[in-house]
């Protein structure tokens, strides 16, 4: 577990922070500016808190009581970038030896070998970064940290520079890299989509505080939280099993729990269970089920919250996982919408994004 207790001032703010990640990943999510790139910095030991303590398991990596402050390449923590940062003279292999070769043969934990497998580099190899794909390199830069041996991996937005496509390719990697290698991750990002496909644990950061902790939808409603995630987009993860698709009708079919929804085509075959992302402010709520409609989604659920904030409010529907949805105050009025209440969201199948596959 990594334990933080510190402070250092930046010029704009101090930032603070009171924080224990316990899970596998734990995300940081804030707007710019909000100090988090800083407090992986200082984690990574290439910022100096000026104040606190930072414990990592049982060891001490800093303390300004005990006046323990572990260099960088004695903290055994691998840090991947928003840019990957390879040696752009080196193979990728040779990238990748970089980091396996600092660490001495007893204290490594991963072979060259399992590492490429799982990342499926083996055809990489040979290549200079120029001959690589951006998604190829963060994989690339993600397996030179790993070769490392790192006790604890830190990302800071390793995928914003990639398109959608791309993210959902690498997506997978980082849940193998969480569920087969054992390391925790402190994960940094703008998306909240990509946060969900890997944890549902955040720490909200904003202007060097901890505004919340904990588990992502229990505190999306928080007064100082909601507009936050609202400024990067709100959007529901659902995991989800292909059923089939039918390309002549422009759709496939995928269920969740005892819901069948149409998504865009996607080349996924049936049986295979991947994720969906459904914007909050891409579904309409409706007292009763309507008619003569384009929507092709019509979900029924029953509603387990409702949050305001300003004339802005968040609607809970449990519908075999919690649905977001985001409506004006004015709507939660004229709807007359009460928690326990059975409601109907209407979603278009072409404002489903297509994710990642679940492991």
């Amino acid at each position: 577990m990594l334990s933080l207790s510190l402070s250092c001032a930046l010029p704009s703010f101090t930032l603070a922070v009171e924080a224990h990640c316990a899970y596998p990943v734990t995300a940081i999510f804030g707007p710019s500016g909000a100090g988090k790139t800083t407090l992986l910095n200082l984690v990574a030991g290439l910022r100096r808190p000026d104040w606190g303590e930072i414990r990592l398991g049982d060891e001490l990596l800093f303390s300004s009581e005990k006046r323990v402050d572990l260099p960088p390449e004695k903290r055994r923590i691998g840090y991947v970038f928003q840019d990957d940062l390879l040696f752009p003279h080196l193979t990728a292999a040779g990238n990748l030896r970089y980091g396996h070769d600092l660490v001495p043969l007893a204290g490594r934990r991963f072979a060259f070998g399992q590492i490429v497998e799982l990342l499926e580099l083996g055809p990489l190899l040979e290549r200079r970064p120029a001959q690589l794909s951006g998604g190829e390199r963060q994989r690339v830069a993600l397996g030179r940290a790993l070769l490392a041996s790192p006790r604890l991996l830190l990302m800071d937005e390793p995928l914003s520079s990639l398109d959608q496509g791309l993210k959902s390719r690498i997506i997978p990697y980082l849940r193998h890299i969480r569920s087969e290698l054992g390391i925790p991750i402190l994960y940094v990002s703008h998306s909240v989509a990509e946060i969900l496909e890997l944890t549902g644990q955040v720490i909200f950061l904003d202007q060097g505080e901890v505004v919340a902790q904990g588990d992502f939808f229990h505190l999306a409603h928080h007064p100082r939280v909601l507009p936050l995630v609202e400024e990067h987009g709100f959007e529901n993860v659902l995991p989800v099993e292909v059923l089939g698709t039918e390309a002549e009708r422009g759709f496939s079919l995928v269920r969740h729990g005892v819901h069948q929804i149409k998504i865009p085509l996607c080349d996924r075959p049936p049986g295979s269970r991947i994720f969906i992302g459904i914007r909050a402010d891409d579904i309409i709520l409706c007292r009763e089920r309507p008619h003569g409609l384009s929507v092709r989604n019509f979900v029924e659920g029953q509603v387990v919250e409702i949050s305001r904030v300003g004339g802005k409010g968040l609607v809970y529907v449990e519908m075999g996982k919690r649905l977001a949805v985001k409506v004006t105050a004015e709507a939660i009025d004229e709807l007359g919408l009460e928690v326990g209440q059975r409601v109907t969201c209407l979603i278009k199948t072409h404002s489903i994004r297509i994710g990642p596959e679940v492991e």
